[in-house]
């Protein structure tokens, strides 16, 4: 199939002409192929002429300034509300990343990888929520869901982004926050003959400490009459990266069982005990942990179009982008693993432990009836004081494309015809090792909350948890999960331009679109705890101290060190059959051997990835739509209405895998399952959808415009939620289930918007918006208590629940100081706010605690100040949003939080002639920190340092 499109591809050859900016009553072109920038974005542009010029001087605005006049250009024009950002030149997007400039969009918060814009929030709505497309088609993605990761895309081949806050038919249905197009670089939408640009560069990570390569080329043809283009882009981006965290790994709540000092005698206490210190449900830390995980990002983007305009009434286009980006990790970690019973702990007025201790082999020697006494209830003979050392190889290795073709016919002057085809796929390798050995420790550890700087802290001895003769092998987890997205959409649209009637287009449209993802897990899940129980002794020299140096920040109560080993030679021991043979666990030596027997039949070996068919997802999705929309205008208004009608079509396979055993993990008190054969299941999905519109545009004076827009949207459930896998895990005292849910049916949203804008100058405006959404089925992650197996579990998965709504005011503006001639003239200044409100009405028998919208920032903002004259071009600005919910359900079933965050950025350049300029971008140049809590904020969740990062290098055009 693909080799047809291929071919069909390289006899085809279609995409949008460059068109001049519409008249006030017509709206930025939407839709599938509808790519084309309008002619401010190509071509220098006249501003109103400042002090400084002499009457009839043509003024040539260029760099910052053509881009913002770009932007403020088609947001004017625009029937519906739209953002956009758009390219200083070709090749040069304002920013490294494309989400990093999309932040200073009014309503636009990102999320961030490795200190690298990823992710998207629109209105307080989290990515899942919108609708990403690259020249108006979805692009398939890596992610487990819908998802767009913007950090797959090199900004270079990028020559516009809009962002749609309010829809009209023509427009893709998906996005409850907004519609986000990404249009890549046309030939015909520039200037005629042979260009190109070049880049040559490099990054430097600040906490890395290492330089690495960043090169880009973008080449252009179009022929003297603008009938025939080409365009040509293609990047290599290399990057070294290194992220160093203080986490919790959630937060337990409950009763646990405790160890306190009653009568001066170690008493083990039940949460139903009424000697139990506190009422109500307790919260105690999982674990403590310290981890430094260095990457190398690797992504190689080409990009490239085709366009034909044989006639004036004909044009064709083929265009296609493809994308590899690889991600290669190390991750080092001192874990330490705290479980019940806890001794002594102390909770605040809120049930936090602000302190507990876990029990050494020295306590137990000491007391020997509280092990007695006790014996069928603890595990490691009540030895739970213990350190891990973790080495972690991680890997994702994702490549996609997107290739399609776009035919506009125009048969008579007031008639067009468009159709568009198009094709995308993604895949994705995750082959990862995750290696843990450890000790049980001879001394009683305490936890500390607050251990200083406002980290929590453990009493380590140091000389013992790095001594590598006491660590023992523990649990060894490989796996290599794969995903495969696959898409095709056609479309067939049409407008009719009415003349002399307050009607003044009709058009209509249908489309087909199809989308399949397939995960498949691949692990040696039924052997990882081959190990299990700090038994095995390590040989001298397989593992090396690796030092920390400084981990986020100075003073932290930390250990100097963590063990790290060659992963190829630690697997070499752990297969050989002499060290199989070790009993572990109470097996005699001919237990033992039989065990060894078993885990090496399996496939692979025990440290083999086998298939694990019960985390299949599969899942089919077939949309039909049909619209109609309407423009309509008079002599200072413009408006549109109608409405678009979908059919969404869901096939869910997998299959059921029984659990047929559940056992406890030896040296810890997590659960380990084994399961029976699996069978094969499929659900079937359907629902239909009408989604009306409307938008209205008034100019109240020449340079004041207000706004209104209603609409009713939808967003379905991410392609993963759908499935029909089932997980189990937990903890002997809370077992915990997950997985797909194929009945779920899309979040509803009716939506309402006004604005007002004042346009000072070509380049300078205001705004101010108001928005309403009222929300129904929202998708969300709900724990229920579910009996399975003789057990009470916790089952997580995705459910529509709550109904709500958000609300916000938007301000926005850019303002060019060209008015005061001479030096002061290249200053200006853009920035936005954005404040948020919400409210959700859920089934509050589900959590003890308020949970809100999922990347919802009550207030956001951004500001930069720019300079631009003689040859100087410069931006530093800073990007803020307070705290805001990252997932209701997270660790332990837990909320995470994530506080308040402001970066500083700049970027800087000099023409050194008309045809060469160096550059230097900086991001995070100020090293600001994450951070992270769980339910309330002094349940600390994580500080994260990603360090600062610089692009730097030189840039040529011909």
């Amino acid at each position: 199939m693909r080799s047809w499109w291929i071919l069909a591809a390289l006899g085809a050859g279609c995409s949008l002409p460059s068109m001049a900016l519409a008249q006030s009553i017509s709206p930025v072109p939407v839709g599938p192929g509808t790519t084309t920038a309008p002619a401010t974005e190509t071509a220098p542009q006249e501003a109103p002429p400042t002090a400084g010029a002499a009457a009839g001087e043509d003024i040539v605005v260029t760099g910052i300034r053509a881009s913002l006049s770009s932007s403020a250009q088609v947001k004017r024009d625009a029937n519906q509300i739209v953002d956009s950002i758009t390219a200083v030149d070709v090749g040069k997007f304002p920013d490294a990343n494309i989400a990093e400039s999309l932040q200073r969009i009014t309503g636009v918060a990102i999320d961030r990888s490795g200190g690298e814009g990823q992710f998207i929030t629109v209105r307080g709505l989290g990515p899942e929520f919108n609708t990403v497309l690259v020249n108006g088609r979805v692009m398939a993605t890596d992610n487990a869901g819908r998802e767009f990761s913007f950090d797959v895309l090199s900004s270079n081949m990028i020559q516009r982004t809009d962002v749609y806050k309010s829809p009209v038919p023509e427009l893709q249905e998906g996005g409850i926050g907004a519609t986000v197009n990404i249009v890549t670089a046309r030939a015909l939408s520039g200037r005629s003959g042979l260009h190109a640009t070049a880049q040559i560069g490099g990054i430097y990570d600040t906490l890395r400490e290492k330089a690495s390569p960043d090169v880009a080329a973008t080449v252009s043809y179009a022929n003297p009459d603008k009938t025939f283009g080409i365009l040509l882009a293609g990047s290599y981006t290399k990057r070294l990266n290194q992220i160093d965290t203080i986490a919790i790994d959630g937060w337990i709540n409950g009763r646990p069982d405790i160890v306190s000092n009653i009568g001066g005698t170690p008493t083990l206490l039940t949460g139903s005990d009424p000697r139990y210190p506190v009422q109500g449900n307790v919260n105690v830390p999982q674990s403590l942990y310290y981890q430094r995980a260095q990457q190398s990002r690797e992504r190689i983007n080409v990009s490239g179009s085709i366009q034909y305009r044989p006639t004036d009434t004909l044009e064709m286009t083929i265009d296609g982008i493809y994308s590899k980006f690889d991600v290669s990790g190390t991750v080092r970690r001192l874990d330490n693993f705290m479980a019940a019973p806890y001794y002594l702990p102390a909770f605040d007025g809120n049930g936090t432990a602000t302190e507990l201790s876990m029990i050494g082999r020295d306590f137990i020697a000491q007391n020997p009836q509280f092990l007695a006494d006790n014996a069928g209830r603890l595990t490691n003979n009540g030895v739970n004081a213990k350190v891990d050392h973790v080495f972690n190889l991680t890997n994702r290795l994702s490549d996609s494309y997107q290739i399609g073709g776009n035919v506009k016919w125009t048969p008579a002057d007031n008639v067009e015809l468009r159709f568009d085809a198009s094709m995308t796929g993604a895949n994705r390798a995750s082959p990862n090792q995750y290696l843990v050995i450890g000790a049980l420790l001879p001394y009683t550890y305490q936890f500390t909350l607050d251990g200083g700087n406002g980290l929590p802290a453990i009493s380590y001895d140091n000389d013992i948890i790095n001594d590598p003769d006491r660590m023992r092998l523990h649990y060894m987890g490989i796996d290599n999960n794969r995903s495969r997205d696959r898409g095709s959409e056609f479309h067939l649209d049409g407008k009719w331009d009415i003349d002399d009637s307050v009607l003044k287009t009709v058009s209509m449209g249908v489309s087909y679109t199809e989308r399949k993802k397939i995960n498949r897990s691949f692990n040696n899940s039924d052997s990882s705890c081959t190990y299990c129980g700090y038994q095995v002794p390590i040989p001298a020299g397989l593992l090396q101290d690796y030092e920390w140096g400084k981990l986020v920040g100075d003073g932290q109560q930390i250990p100097p060190s963590v063990f790290e080993f060659d992963a190829g030679a630690f697997l070499d021991y752990l297969n050989d059959p002499a060290t199989l043979a070790i009993p572990t666990n109470g097996r005699t030596p001919e237990q033992q051997a039989a065990f060894a027997r078993q885990v090496l039949a399996l496939q692979g070996g025990p440290f083999g990835v086998r298939e694990q068919l019960r985390g299949t997802v599969n899942v089919r999705e077939r949309l039909t739509a049909a619209y109609v929309s309407m423009q309509f205008g008079g002599e200072r208004w413009s408006g549109n209405a109608g409405v678009r009608v979908v059919r969404t079509d869901v096939l869910s396979s997998g299959f059921n895998t029984p659990v047929t055993g559940i056992a406890n993990t030896p040296g810890d008190d997590t659960l380990q399952y084994t399961y029976g054969p699996a069978t094969a299941v499929s659900v079937r999905n359907g629902y239909v959808n009408a989604l009306p519109s409307a938008n209205i545009k008034y100019n109240v004076a020449e340079n004041l415009i207000a706004r209104a827009a209603f609409s009713q949207t939808i967003t379905r459930p991410t392609l993963t939620d759908l499935g029909v896998n089932n997980d189990f895990g937990g903890r002997i005292s809370v077992p915990l289930s997950s997985g797909g849910n194929p009945n779920l049916l899309p979040f509803r949203s009716t939506n309402y918007d006004v604005s007002l804008e004042w346009y000072i100058s070509r380049v300078s405006y205001l705004s101010i918006g108001g928005f309403y959404k009222d929300l129904s089925d929202f998708l969300e992650l709900q724990t229920l208590p579910v009996d399975r197996f003789g057990r009470v579990f916790q089952d997580t998965r995705t459910r529509n629940g709550q109904t709500g709504t958000i609300k916000g005011i938007e301000v926005g503006g850019q303002y060019s100081l060209d008015a005061l001639g001479g030096f002061a003239s290249g200053f200006g200044v853009t920035g936005n706010y954005t404040y948020v409100a919400s409210s959700a009405q859920r089934d509050q028998t589900l959590a003890d605690y308020p949970c809100g919208y999922n990347g919802l920032s009550p207030h956001s903002a951004n500001g930069s100040v720019f300079y631009e004259k003689y040859g100087v071009s410069a931006r530093v600005s800073y990007n803020w949003r307070s705290d805001y919910l990252r997932n209701c359900r997270d660790s332990q079933s837990r909320p995470r939080n994530r506080s308040a965050y402001g970066q500083l950025d700049f970027s800087l350049s000099y023409d050194l002639t008309p045809n060469f300029q160096v550059y230097l971008q900086g991001v995070n140049v100020t090293n600001q920190y994450v951070n992270e809590w769980s339910a309330i904020e002094e349940r600390f969740l994580l500080r994260q340092d990603t360090g600062a990062r610089y692009n730097f290098g030189v840039r040529a055009k011909f």
